[in-house]
């Protein structure tokens, strides 16, 4: 046979098979195109890692702006006896006062009733530790020290309703387009902070700076993750981790240099409308292009990624043409219909996941909000505490890498939270007098949590369907912000024993690392497109889903050409789905 007629004879099987076999899977199509590779490791390290940036500098940078400086009353020139002898808050808050008048003139009135009162001409302020804050500047303190906690609230409340609203938009409009509104928001509004003029700006200002966090921290890990594949998601997860522990330790430096609330709050926030920049750069997901049916933005996107990637050998009109033509109605109806949050409850599997998936980011949040507030509690200042506290998550980050890889995703999670509540419950058996052993435990509840949040931000977003993956990882996130609300109240708790906050929060932890072990493993799976893709996975028990078993179990994406039948087809699908 000639070669023609051989050439010929292969073109004619590979239509015939083609009429038949299942279509690729988008990770398919991915792998063919490079789904670890040139461009995705240039796209990483020059657009996603800087854009994580703005949501550690502008959420975090509160504890410097309304730090609190040791402070007692402002004692009017020659009447230093108005001040009461002791050694208790009374002497800093409170003055004496005479009954009558005669006090005020330097008469003495030593028959009259003495009362104890607020301080009545302002308050003296240590600046040893900050030179000025929101606090000292608005006078916070003592009955009007509640402003501070409101301030923080309307944060945390911005952040509730954006981590909802942007994750709509990020499903509804595209990754792209989210990441610059997002943005539009941070800069503007984080700015203005730096320009308040009195506590009430300050308070509505922070609120609408809260709606671009943690959206944007979470929109550049949902693009990178959309990029790549298995071994690319779970290097591009740590690794904007890692950049955001090392950014909350630069954050430290800075506002140590700076120690003035209104330029720190300013350069948390203008820098970044650098990344307005992006706009030339930052390229919508293919996958989220797949999933909404626009399927010209995903071959044209796949083209790129395969000329960058040095795969221009590759047929990508044939491979996108070939997922398109061959979609099933179920999910053609699906990548149509409009998505909200609503879909994540409807059936049964992904309610159990999502339900999990959240209690255990709750806890997470809570737990690594309270240890950083809880660290002004060790014995150094505010500056290296912080420092400190950011720089401990960075072993963490590396630990779990190859934890990930060969334990899986539900194993490593379990591990973490439990480090965490161990290092956290043991400070009730240290024995008074060793602070520094408190602190050690209190920082290996960091360092387990700080790897937890990591390895979260990873499990979830590949358990979360394509369709509405923005929209659960927002959702969890946004419940999660609600809970952030008890951080401080756990804290106050050490006024009234000191071990008591990493008591309750190790709790926490230990009851997040073993529901953990109810989730799936998604270690060398698919990521799920539709909502019946997520419903399936992990709906049966897999009896090879022990510690190391899912890892020494090779996963292969799908073949492009498989036969036979849709039956076949259903059941090669179902299969995968519960691996």
């Amino acid at each position: 046979m000639s070669f023609q007629a051989m050439d010929t004879f292969a073109e004619i099987s590979k239509h015939i098979l083609m009429s038949s076999a299942k279509p690729p899977d988008f990770d398919y199509v991915l792998e063919q195109v490079g789904d670890y590779g040139t461009y995705q490791l240039v796209f990483f390290f020059i657009i996603c890692l800087p854009a994580s940036l703005p949501s550690a500098f502008s959420a975090f940078n509160i504890p410097f702006v309304v730090g609190n400086p040791p402070h007692s009353c402002r004692i009017p020139e020659g009447k230093e006896y108005l001040r009461p002898l002791t050694n208790d808050t009374v002497s800093f808050f409170f003055l004496w006062s005479y009954n009558n008048l005669g006090l005020l003139f330097g008469e003495s009135a030593l028959n009259g009733r003495i009362d104890l009162v607020p301080c009545q001409n302002g308050w003296v302020y240590d600046n040893s530790t900050y030179l000025d804050s929101l606090v000292t500047e608005f006078n916070l303190v003592c009955d009007q020290q509640s402003w501070v906690e409101i301030s923080t609230t309307s944060f945390y409340v911005g952040s509730f309703i954006g981590n909802c609203l942007f994750g709509y938009i990020a499903d509804k409009f595209g990754r792209r387009r989210s990441f610059f509104v997002i943005l539009i928001v941070l800069v503007v509004c984080g700015t203005a902070n730096s320009f308040a003029k009195d506590i009430e700006s300050f308070i509505i200002l922070r609120f609408f700076t809260g709606l671009a966090f943690p959206a944007l921290f979470q929109i550049p890990f949902i693009i990178c993750m959309e990029f790549m594949g298995n071994s690319g998601r779970i290097f591009s997860g740590l690794m904007i981790s890692l950049f955001f522990g090392a950014a909350m330790a630069l954050l430290g430096v800075v506002a140590m240099f700076i120690r003035r609330w209104r330029p720190l709050t300013f350069f948390c926030n203008a820098p970044f409308a650098v990344l307005f920049c992006y706009y030339f750069f930052l390229p919508e997901s293919p996958r989220w292009s797949v999933s909404v049916g626009k399927w010209a933005e995903a071959k044209a996107q796949l083209k790129k990624i395969a000329k960058m990637n040095g795969k221009s050998d590759v047929d990508v009109n044939e491979l996108v043409d070939s997922l398109k033509n061959h979609q099933n109605a179920a999910e053609e109806e699906e990548t149509k219909r409009s998505h909200n949050v609503t879909d994540l409850f409807k059936t049964p599997n992904l309610r159990k996941k999502t339900f999990i998936v959240t209690y255990i980011w709750v806890m997470n949040a809570i737990i690594y909000n309270g240890l950083t507030l809880n660290v002004s509690n060790l014995p150094v200042d505010d500056y290296w505490s912080f420092i400190i506290n950011g720089a401990v998550e960075l072993p963490g980050y590396f630990v779990v890498w190859p934890l990930l890889q060969c334990a899986g995703r539900r194993w490593t999670l379990a591990a973490t939270m439990i480090v965490c509540g161990i290092g956290c419950v043991s400070a009730m058996f240290v024995p008074d007098g060793y602070p520094w052993l408190v602190a050690s435990a209190s920082f290996i509840g960091k360092f387990g949590v700080g790897s937890g949040f990591a390895v979260i931000y990873i499990f979830a977003g590949e358990l979360y369907p394509t369709v509405v993956r923005a929209i659960g990882m927002g959702m969890s996130s946004m419940v999660a912000g609600s809970g952030l609300l008890l951080a401080p109240h756990i804290v106050n708790l050490g006024k009234i024993v000191k071990i008591l906050p990493l008591l309750i929060m190790g709790l926490m932890a230990l009851s997040a690392g073993i529901l953990t072990f109810f989730l799936p493993e998604t270690l060398g799976a698919p990521l799920p497109m539709t909502i019946e893709d997520a419903e399936s996975f992990g709906k049966k028990p897999d009896p090879d889903s022990g510690m190391f078993s899912q890892a020494a179990k090779k996963r292969e994406s799908q073949p492009l050409l498989e036969p036979f039948t849709p039956m076949e087809r259903r059941r090669r699908s179902s299969r995968l789905m519960n691996i």
